[in-house]
């Protein structure tokens, strides 16, 4: 989506050693594939990177019930990111970040919302990430079956009735 210009991607470090941390508890990767997720999301999006000088001086001014939160939190109102997306909305009061400019949303609502939005566009995303897959190959319908896999189930169910029988 990013390469759609859809969005753009904002990341820190703090965030990409949360999620290996998490990746590894779950225990769905190996180390090696997780040091590769993370040095992806450096390499593919280096501009896209919020160091925490950038950052730092808001992290005591954050919402939430969680400090490890407020370190990604203060990351999002410091890039002026728009959306904060994430399935733990708990830890991100919607209310609070919102009068900071930040909208928190589940993924499957923002890619529901997005799809809504511009249907073909985001559809013919779906279509690419499809035709880029060789190892496996993955048709259309895999990449939504891998989506819903990852929970984005109205989204999912939404593409699949605009795509063509």
């Amino acid at each position: 989506m990013a390469e759609a210009s859809f969005h753009e991607v904002v990341w820190t470090e703090a965030l990409l050693s949360e999620l290996a941390e998490k990746l590894e508890e779950k225990g769905v990767r190996s180390r090696s594939s997780i040091d590769r997720i993370c040095d992806g999301i450096r390499t593919t999006f280096p501009e896209g990177e919020i160091t925490h000088e950038a950052y730092a001086h808001l992290i005591g001014e954050m919402p939430g019930p969680d400090p490890d939160d407020h370190e990604h939190s203060a990351a999002a109102v410091a890039a002026g990111a728009s959306f904060l997306i994430t399935n733990d909305t708990k830890g991100f009061p919607a209310a609070a970040l919102r009068r900071r400019g930040v909208t928190v949303s589940r993924p499957d609502v923002y890619l529901q919302e997005t799809l809504d939005a511009f249907p073909h566009e985001l559809l013919d995303v779906v279509r690419q990430m499809a035709a880029d897959k060789v190892r496996p190959p993955m048709t259309v319908e895999d990449v939504l079956n891998a989506l819903e896999r990852a929970g984005a189930k109205r989204f999912t169910r939404a593409a699949r009735a605009l795509l063509p029988r």
